[in-house]
């Protein structure tokens, strides 16, 4: 059987990378790869807002990538949108017009997700020891920091510097001059600095940098005889003093500089050399790999083994709160029982998000508040869900498991759809009406002896009951009856009936 194949976008702050691959014996096998600089943080205006220019190189940039895309299945694509499609104010309108021109869905991931992406992608095309690494990553608008050892991660570090930022901010695209650029090295020394105790009080082996810009640097060195291999301060203080001494950046002829890395080569170094200075690094290696291997890889970790690194995430929230998690696995249960009677009736499917597991994940997780406050727990947990740093989620899912949070209790309307995307809406109502009757028939918190089944016709659910079985559990039936009128809110009529 042709091995599957699989493809990875990275629309970056400064380039959009595109990587085609298929798994062979346990080892990525590269068929294709394509990379257009699109400088998408430098149409980042004051107001957070992408320019109609940035707008319009992204999108041909994304027309021709979709191109190659055609045939492959959407579950086997992943494209990722960092740190400037978080910034960006107008990205959901972006987005929309993205997304058709690309032919597929496109996730904003948070800084902890591409860190953890980018980690995998190095890990890769390293030995397998037990050396801890430190790996770093300079983006246009970010800079990522992972200590980890095999393929764990042990903390992960995102900075809001890059190679673009850096060089917008002082005035190092065209001309880079020793007050700049020392401007800009203290600059990036002070965003780095809150971070150093805890990187330096791990510790690790070996150094390896990720990206472009590290890239870019290394072949610089290497070319003009600054470093044998890899990177090194007194190689890049070498790089600096040769950069400052040409007036216009675009007139400079560096051997290894190329004239599509001179605008943002100095944002670049200066990000780097300011990690080498408080970090103490004396050598750093290149990896061939970084966030699109990363994306490869967890995309045939879920796929072909089922290892869903979700999963993992869910389940270490749970252990580090005070859930209870015997309560979880009960409305997780039941939850998941009604998703399986409903689904066909129901229409439970979407091409890219995955329902079934977003239902057990929140009512695994629905109580996580409860580690804050019980008061007012629902909104804890809502806010847990969507800022905590849970390894695996983009910004969308963790917005949705932090809607069904919110609401598997009180009072509901539509109107509380109005701040999900039109196209889900519809589904996670469903789901979340799925969620609160799970959460209702386990509130005293024991074993349902009930085999209660549920049955539904577009906005008609009945519960169907043992005999005599609402009379012995008079306070569940009174439950479920407010329940009936709370969901007249959102549409939706609930009858409870007992078996013949």
């Amino acid at each position: 059987m042709e091995p599957a194949t699989f493809a990875a976008i990275d629309l970056g702050s400064n380039s959009f990378h595109m990587i085609i691959a298929r798994e062979v014996d346990g080892q990525l096998q590269l068929l294709d790869r394509h990379k257009e600089t699109v400088r998408l943080r430098m149409g980042l205006d004051a107001e957070g807002n992408l320019d109609q220019a940035a707008q319009t190189r992204a999108l041909a940039c994304l027309t021709r990538f979709g191109q190659r895309l055609r045939g492959i299945p959407a579950e086997r694509i992943r494209a990722v949108g960092t740190n400037t499609l978080r910034l960006a104010t107008n990205a959901a309108g972006f987005l929309a017009a993205a997304e058709n021109a690309l032919g597929a869905q496109i996730d904003i991931i948070p800084g902890h997700e591409e860190a953890r992406l980018i980690y995998l992608g190095v890990s890769h095309f390293l030995p397998k020891d037990d050396q801890q690494r430190l790996v770093i990553d300079i983006g246009g608008g970010s800079t990522e920091f992972i200590i980890g050892t095999h393929f764990n991660p042990q903390t992960m570090t995102s900075t809001e510097m890059g190679c673009v930022s850096i060089s917008q901010a002082f005035s190092l695209i065209e001309r880079i001059t020793e007050e700049n650029f020392n401007r800009a090295l203290n600059n990036c020394q002070l965003v780095l600095r809150p971070h150093v105790p805890k990187l330096r009080r791990m510790g690790w082996d070996r150094a390896i940098g990720a990206s472009g810009s590290i890239k870019a640097i290394s072949e610089i060195l290497v070319a003009n005889g600054w470093a044998s291999d890899g990177i090194t301060l007194t190689g890049m203080a070498q790089l600096k003093q040769a950069l400052v001494t040409n007036k216009n950046l675009a007139q400079t002829k560096l051997a290894g500089l190329s004239e599509d890395r001179k605008p943002v080569i100095g944002g670049g170094l200066a990000v780097l050399m300011a990690a080498f200075q408080l970090l103490n690094i004396e050598h750093m290696h290149v990896s061939p790999g970084a966030l699109r291997e990363g994306l490869i890889l967890d995309m045939l970790g879920r796929a072909l083994h089922t290892q869903d690194v979700r999963d993992t995430s869910i389940r270490s929230l749970i252990a580090s709160s005070r859930i209870d998690r015997n309560q979880a696995e009960r409305v997780a249960q039941c939850a998941l029982n009604f998703f399986a009677q409903t689904q066909a009736s129901w229409e439970l499917f979407h091409p890219l998000l995955p329902l079934q597991s977003l239902l057990h994940w929140a009512a695994l997780t629905h109580e996580v508040g409860y580690f804050i406050s019980s008061r007012k727990y629902r909104q804890h947990s809502a806010y847990i869900l969507e800022n905590a740093d849970l390894a695996g989620f983009n910004q969308e899912e963790q917005a949705l498991l932090a809607w069904l949070a919110l609401h598997h209790r009180s009072k509901i309307s539509i109107k509380d759809l109005d701040t999900l995307p039109k196209d889900i809406a519809p589904l996670m109502l469903k789901l979340v009406v799925l969620l609160r009757l799970a959460t209702r028939l386990h509130r005293g918190r024991e074993e349902q002896q009930s085999d209660v089944r549920l049955s539904v016709n577009k906005t008609q659910l009945n519960l169907i009951f043992q005999p005599n079985w609402l009379a012995q559990n008079p306070l569940t039936k009174l439950d479920l009856e407010i329940e009936a009128k709370r969901l007249e809110g959102a549409g939706f009529s609930l009858t409870l009936i007992e078996a013949d």
